[in-house]
C-alpha cells in the first residue's frame, strides 16, 4: 500500500499527520461557513471509535441512516476504525426493505438520525435481532460525544484497536435495477488501496463540492478517502436544492456529479449567458458555479461528447470516470487531458483488467470480497482464474476504457446479431425533449419508450410531441444499421423508477401495461 497505509484508520492517522490543521471539511451551520481540519476530523473519528467500544467491545454488523453531514462523515469513519462492519442505508429506506436487509446483513446496532427514530421503532418490533438503537441528536450531541471520548479523556486507549487489512469494513448494498440487491463485502485494505494512489493526485489547492449521497461508496471513497489521501478541502452540499447557492458560497474546483446533474448545470449556465449577452461564456458560467469552478467528474451514466464539448467552450473541463461498488469503486480514473476525452477514464491502480468476449473484467487490491452470506453469487461473480465479472461490454484504447452497455441488457436478434440497448440510447441523450428513454426487444423488433420533458414540451399537443419525437426517431435511425433501427416507439406519462443512484430500473416496470400507446 502507499505510505504504509492499508486501513481505513491508517489513512486517517496518516492525513492528520501530513496536512494537520489545513481545511479537511467546510460545511454550512446556522447559516454560516464551519471548518473542520485534517487533525479534527481524525480525533473526532477516533472519539467515535471509542464511543461505541463502550458500547460494546465485540465486533458487530452495525447499520447507519442518515443524511450527509460532518457528523455523518466523523461518524461512519469512525465506525470503521472501530474495527466494526458497517451497513449504510439510504435514510429513504423503507421499513419493510430495512427489515429484510436487516436480516440478511445480521444487523444487531443501528444507528440512525432522529428524523429515522419513528421508523426504527417499527424494525426493532419486526426484526428482533437489533439488540440496540442510537438515535444520533443534532451536532451538539457529536460535539459532547467528542470531547467525552477524546484522546485525553480516560477512554483514549479504546481506539487502540488492531485492524486486519483483509477484515470486511464496509457492507454496500447494490442499487437492485434487476430487484435483486446483494450485500458487496470491503474490507479496510480494498478501501486504502482504492483511495491511496498518486497516479491521480488532486491539486494542493483543490476545494471538492461534495453532492452525491454518502451511504454510497462512489462518493464516500471518493469525496472522503481520497480527499483524506491528497490533503484536498471537501465542501459539504447537503440538500440538492442547495446546489447553486452552495457553488457560489463555497466556489469549489471541482465536483463529482451523475450526469443529469451535470445537464441540469449547463442549462442553468445557458440561461445565464442568454441573461447577460454582454458577458463572456466564461464570465457568464462564473455566476452559475463560481470563479474557480473548472472541472466536473461524473459517474454514474453515459456522459455524452456534446456536453463534453459543451462544457468547455465555458471553461469547464468535464470527464467521465468508471466504477462500481464491487471494486470500491473506482476502476479507471478521469483523464483531464485532450487527448481520449470521450473516454471512460485512464486505467491507473488497477492490477490487471481485461476483455473477454466483449466483457470487462477487473482483478486487483479493489476488488470485493464477495457478497455477504451469498457463497454462489459470488463464486458466479469472478472467472476461474480470479477476474470478476464486471458485466459491463467495453474496449480498451490507448490506456482508457470506453463503455459499450451492459451485458445483461443485451438485446439478441433472431439473425444473431447483439444489440447493445445503451449504444442506441446514448444516441438520444442531447435531444431536449427527450428526457429518458429504454429501448428493448418486442417480437423480435427494437422498440423505445420514451418520457418527454414535460417543461420542454408544455403547450404541445400530443400529436406535436409524437411528431417531433418521430423525427428524432427517424434522425438516428438513419444512422443505425437497419437491424438496429427502432421499429416503434411508445410515449409515458410518468418517469421511469429509479434507484437512489439515478439508474433506471429496467425490469420493474411492464411495458405493455405502464405505457402510453
Amino acid at each position: 500500500m502507499e505510505k504504509g497505509i492499508s486501513t481505513v484508520k491508517d489513512l486517517v492517522l496518516f492525513a492528520a499527520e501530513e496536512y494537520n490543521e489545513k481545511d479537511f471539511c467546510r460545511f454550512f451551520r446556522e447559516f454560516e461557513i464551519c471548518r473542520k481540519s485534517f487533525s479534527e476530523f481524525s480525533e473526532d473519528c477516533l472519539s467515535v471509535s471509542r464511543y461505541i467500544k463502550t458500547i460494546e467491545k465485540k465486533k458487530m454488523h452495525i447499520a447507519f441512516i442518515g443524511k450527509t453531514s460532518y457528523e455523518y462523515i466523523a461518524c461512519l469513519t469512525g465506525m470503521i476504525c472501530s474495527g466494526n462492519v458497517v451497513v449504510p442505508f439510504d435514510p429513504n429506506i423503507s421499513v419493510d426493505e430495512a427489515c429484510q436487509l436487516f436480516e440478511d446483513a445480521d444487523i444487531e446496532m443501528l444507528f440512525c438520525e432522529e428524523e429515522f427514530s419513528k421508523k426504527a421503532d417499527k424494525i426493532a418490533k419486526r426484526y428482533k435481532r437489533l439488540r440496540q438503537i442510537v438515535s444520533l441528536g443534532d451536532w451538539r450531541w457529536f460535539e459532547k460525544i467528542f470531547k467525552k471520548y477524546s484522546s485525553e479523556s480516560e477512554y483514549a486507549s479504546l481506539s487502540d484497536v488492531e485492524i486486519d487489512p483483509q477484515d470486511c469494513a464496509l457492507i454496500i448494498y447494490t442499487s437492485g435495477t434487476t430487484g435483486d440487491r446483494k450485500g458487496v463485502m470491503l474490507s479496510n485494505g480494498n478501501l486504502a488501496s482504492n483511495s491511496c494512489y498518486d497516479s491521480y493526485k488532486s491539486r494542493d489547492e483543490e476545494v471538492n463540492l461534495s453532492l452525491l449521497p454518502m451511504h454510497h461508496v462512489f462518493c464516500y471513497a471518493c469525496d472522503v478517502l481520497k480527499n483524506l489521501y491528497d490533503g484536498s478541502t471537501i465542501c459539504l452540499n447537503g440538500a440538492l436544492i442547495s446546489l447553486y447557492k452552495n457553488l457560489l458560497a463555497f466556489e469549489p474546483t471541482v465536483a463529482r456529479m451523475v450526469p443529469l446533474i451535470c445537464k441540469s448545470v449547463l442549462t442553468k449556465i445557458k440561461i445565464a449567458e442568454r441573461k447577460h449577452p454582454e458577458l463572456s461564456k466564461r464570465e457568464a458560467a462564473e455566476l452559475v458555479v463560481g470563479k474557480n469552478f473548472t472541472r466536473i467528474i461524473a459517474g454514474s451514466a453515459f456522459l455524452s461528447g456534446n456536453l463534453i464539448d459543451e462544457f468547455a467552450t465555458y471553461g469547464i473541463t468535464a470527464r467521465q470516470g468508471y466504477g462500481m461498488s464491487e471494486c470500491s469503486p473506482r476502476i479507471t480514473t478521469s483523464d483531464f487531458s485532450e487527448d481520449n476525452k470521450y473516454s471512460n477514464g485512464a486505467l491507473h491502480g488497477v492490477d490487471d483488467v481485461r476483455i473477454v468476449d466483449g466483457e470487462i473484467q477487473v482483478r486487483g487490491p479493489s476488488v470485493m470480497l464477495g457478497y455477504y452470506k451469498k457463497p454462489e453469487r459470488t463464486a458466479e461473480a469472478f472467472t476461474e482464474d480470479g477476474y470478476l465479472h464486471t458485466g459491463d461490454l467495453g474496449y480498451i484504447e490507448n490506456g482508457h476504457i470506453y463503455l459499450v452497455g451492459r451485458k445483461k441488457n443485451l438485446i439478441i436478434l433472431s439473425n444473431g446479431e447483439n444489440v447493445s440497448p445503451e449504444e442506441i440510447e446514448n444516441k438520444f441523450v442531447d435531444d431536449g425533449i427527450i428526457k429518458e428513454i429504454i429501448v428493448f426487444a418486442e417480437k423480435d423488433a427494437i422498440v423505445a419508450e420514451i418520457y418527454p420533458d414535460d417543461q420542454l414540451t408544455a403547450g404541445m399537443t400530443a400529436e406535436e410531441i409524437s411528431a417531433q419525437l418521430s423525427n428524432i426517431v427517424d434522425r438516428v435511425n438513419s444512422m443505425l444499421k437497419t437491424d438496429r433501427q427502432i421499429h416503434t416507439f411508445r410515449i409515458r406519462e410518468n418517469p421511469f423508477p429509479r434507484t437512489s443512484t439515478g439508474k433506471i430500473k429496467r425490469t420493474q416496470f411492464n411495458f405493455e401495461e405502464d405505457a402510453q400507446k
